[in-house]
């Protein structure tokens, strides 16, 4: 059996749980919800798969090893574990659901050990099931403020956030992984891809703070047309430093055309934020 499968049958499970919670929220919310969470586990990934180099996924879909090691990472931490978080929020699960959960995770950890389609280095399955309690408590008390706080500035601003590192580093990994059309080339591991990897994350994390920000305070549209001038102006100087790979001068148009839309989308997420 090929090892895409059972990581195909992880998105299944998602997009069951997705639908699920939809069913029951029916409330837009539930898609900043989402987005967050993801964007919140996208920094756990970031330190202990990407710098500590924790565990490896092996979903045999790229050529590359390490896009589709991050590939893999994706599908288990930018989509089942986020949305069942959100499930569990939308739900209010109680205590005895939220530990069947964490077993049902353990199990899934040890069968894709005994399948060979995932390995563990110095990450442990205990460590699992002792940080995902801890992820299903933080979307529970996410969603609370989302419904009843939303018109706090710091609630705005932080889901908003954590929703642009998702969009933003999901955009930036397919569209390298996926097209070949752009690369980080930094010299900070062995392996060339990771270090492309982890530069990219760091980009959305930091340029996520300037997006959020404008939109939450509600600037003017010439401070938002500065930001996506300056975001151009960066991808071109990375590219005259040799940093930045493009196939052609087209992509540079695609990076900024993206930074466009990440700014679009949180202005959109912004009113939603703002409905009752």
């Amino acid at each position: 059996m090929p090892n895409y499968i059972v990581y195909l049958v992880l998105l299944l499970i998602s997009t069951i749980l997705f639908v699920l919670s939809w069913r029951k929220a029916a409330n837009k919310k539930l898609i900043i919800l989402y987005l967050c969470m993801a964007g919140s586990i996208y920094y756990f990934e970031f330190v202990i798969l990407v710098i500590l180099k924790s565990y490896e996924y092996v979903p045999g879909i790229f050529k590359d090893p390490y896009f589709d090691n991050v590939f893999g990472a994706n599908v288990s931490d930018g989509f089942i574990v986020p949305l069942a978080t959100v499930f569990i929020a939308v739900f209010d699960l109680s205590i005895g659901w939220i530990v069947f959960i964490v077993l049902c995770f353990i199990g899934i950890e040890e069968l894709f050990l005994e399948l060979n389609v995932y390995k563990q280095f110095w990450w442990k399955t205990i460590y699992t099931a002792l940080s995902l309690p801890i992820q299903f408590a933080l979307g529970k008390w996410v969603w609370y403020l989302i419904r009843f706080h939303s018109n706090r500035f710091i609630v705005r601003l932080g889901t908003l956030y954590f929703a642009n590192i998702t969009i933003q580093a999901s955009f930036l990994y397919y569209f390298s992984a996926v097209f070949g059309v752009i690369y980080y080339r930094v010299n900070w591991f062995d392996e060339p891809t990771r270090g492309h990897i982890a530069f990219a994350a760091m980009f959305a994390f930091v340029a996520s703070i300037f997006f959020a920000l404008l939109v939450v305070s509600k600037a003017s549209r010439l401070w938002k047309m500065l930001l996506i001038v300056c975001g151009a102006a960066l991808n071109v100087m990375l590219y005259k430093w040799d940093i930045l790979y493009v196939s052609g001068y087209w992509v540079l148009g695609i990076l900024t055309l993206a930074q466009t839309s990440y700014l679009f989308i949180l202005i959109y997420f912004q009113k939603v934020l703002e409905e009752a």
